[in-house]
C-alpha cells in the first residue's frame, strides 16, 4: 500500500509505503509529486516506509526513468523508516542527488516533517 497526501498549507507530499506498490496507488503518488514541482518549482517529500515487500515489474521501470527524468526538481526528501536496508541505500542514492536528502527513524517523524518544510530541527 501506498498513501500520498500533501500539505496545502506547506506543500509538502507525504507518502507512506505499507506492503505492496500498486499501479494506482504509485499513479496517485506521481500526480501529487508532479502537482508539487508545478505549484512550487521543487517537490519537498516525506517519505514512511514502514515496510516495503515490492511493486509490479512494470512499474520498476517507469519509477527508474520519472525519477531520473525529474532528479533536478527535489528540494529535500525526508526518508523515514526503521527497515534495516532502506536508510543506507537511500543514503548511497542520495550522493547522486542534487537534492537534499536525509534518512530519520520512525520515531522521529515529527522531526522529518518539520526539516521537510525547512524548519530548523535538532
Amino acid at each position: 500500500m501506498l498513501s500520498v497526501k500533501t500539505d496545502e498549507a506547506t506543500g509538502v507530499v507525504e507518502l507512506e509505503v505499507d506492503g505492496t506498490v500498486e499501479h494506482g496507488e504509485y499513479d496517485a503518488a506521481v500526480a501529487a509529486l508532479e502537482a508539487a514541482i508545478a505549484r512550487d518549482g521543487k517537490a519537498r517529500v516525506v517519505e514512511i516506509v514502514r515496510s516495503f515487500t515490492g511493486m509490479d515489474a512494470s512499474l520498476w521501470w517507469h519509477d527508474v526513468t520519472w525519477g531520473f527524468s525529474n532528479i533536478s526538481k527535489f528540494a529535500r526528501v525526508a526518508v523515514v523508516t526503521d527497515s534495516g536496508w532502506i536508510g543506507p541505500l537511500t543514503r548511497a542514492v542520495a550522493a547522486l542527488m542534487p537534492a537534499e536528502v536525509r534518512v530519520f527513524g520512525l520515531a522521529d517523524l515529527e522531526e522529518a516533517r518539520a526539516w521537510a518544510r525547512g524548519l530548523p530541527t535538532s
